[in-house]
């Protein structure tokens, strides 16, 4: 039952030390969950700005654009570009061992003429045609986080391809 006393009032003071450490902690917090956001948009985590990036080989005029940030088990692409005709209508490309330790190309596009096992570890003959250009698309599937290399060889020339796979 009630009683007829008057309830004692409660007293709550605030606690300045605790609520200046807490703004803090929220300011920090928030700071950090704006730069993974901000890093998410310019693509730190995958397809981006700052993840796409190109090179090319010295000895024929071939440019690799490539995403070297890349997600485990999604799908991505290593695009050769040739940019002036080349020396004959087939090109070969060998792909390192190293980058197939970590991920497995799906698909090629065009289709490989001939694909052939090295002891370095794959190589892809394609058939240009006449006009002896075009391009050509290797559509990775990574499988295990962390770094690896890619290495393209065409004609003796070795490139390597800095990738980071997250997970």
């Amino acid at each position: 039952m009630f009683s007829d006393q008057k309830a004692t009032a409660t007293e709550i003071e605030p606690n300045r030390r605790f609520e200046a450490k807490w703004g803090r902690a929220q300011a920090v917090l928030q700071g950090i969950v704006g730069l993974i956001v901000l890093a998410g948009l310019l693509g730190i985590f995958g397809d981006g700005w700052l993840s796409t990036t190109s090179r090319s080989f010295t000895s024929v005029p071939l440019s690799v654009t490539y995403q070297r940030l890349l997600r485990a088990n999604a799908p991505s692409e290593i695009i050769i570009r040739a940019s002036a005709p080349l020396p004959a209508e087939t090109l070969e490309i060998g792909v390192g061992s190293s980058l197939l330790d970590d991920a497995s190309i799906t698909t090629t596009e065009p289709g490989a003429k001939d694909v052939a096992a090295t002891p370095e570890g794959i190589t892809y003959r394609f058939v240009l045609g006449r006009e002896r250009t075009g391009t050509i698309k290797l559509r990775l599937a990574p499988r295990l986080p962390g770094r690896t290399t890619a290495v393209l060889s065409v004609a003796g020339e070795d490139l390597s391809l800095p990738l980071f796979i997250y997970p």
